[in-house]
């Protein structure tokens, strides 16, 4: 449910998961149009890198997303999944998974509904980037969320939490 406060739109529960807590489920489209629902991706299967980008036209998180797309197959061999919560257009995202060659899930967040629900939004409009590891039932173990330098948890790291959180869980 939405609210509108002034000239800007909170949502109800919205909030950054931290360590410990469950992240939002969501669902959004591929760039082929399907709607894809964030739990059918990990939920009791899966520990889960969840991604979210500044955009196709960020050179940082094109960076990341193509060292994500190299760690693939250590993400996999640890039982985990990547899934990237893009903002922009279907057919922008679907851009770029083609120009990096992505091979793990990719969402559109046009209207930035998810970066919202996730308090990924600046005050100026602006969109911060975000890495959650979680387990396969969603509970972070690590949120990484860049800060203005574009600094956080790098790609190689990723398969190292997942192997940790298996351990754990």
């Amino acid at each position: 449910m939405t609210v509108v406060q002034g000239s800007s739109i909170q949502i109800r529960g919205a909030r950054t998961p931290g360590r410990g807590e469950q992240i939002i489920d969501f669902s959004a489209p591929t760039p082929e149009g399907t709607i894809m629902r964030s739990r059918d991706v990990y939920y009791l299967r899966r520990n889960l890198a969840l991604v979210f980008t500044h955009g196709p036209e960020c050179r940082g998180c094109r960076d990341l997303l193509g060292d994500l797309a190299a760690e693939r197959m250590s993400v996999r061999k640890e039982d985990g999944e990547i899934l990237a919560v893009i903002p922009g257009s279907r057919e922008a995202v679907g851009q770029l998974r083609d120009d990096l060659g992505l091979s793990y899930p990719v969402v559109a967040d046009e209207e930035r509904t998810i970066f919202q629900r996730y308090r990924l939004v600046t005050p100026d409009g602006g969109l911060r980037a975000a890495i959650f590891a979680t387990d396969r039932y969603g509970t972070v173990f690590e949120p990484s969320i860049a800060n203005d330098a574009h600094e956080m948890m790098p790609a190689e790291e990723i398969p190292g939490w997942l192997e940790f959180i298996a351990c754990e869980c």
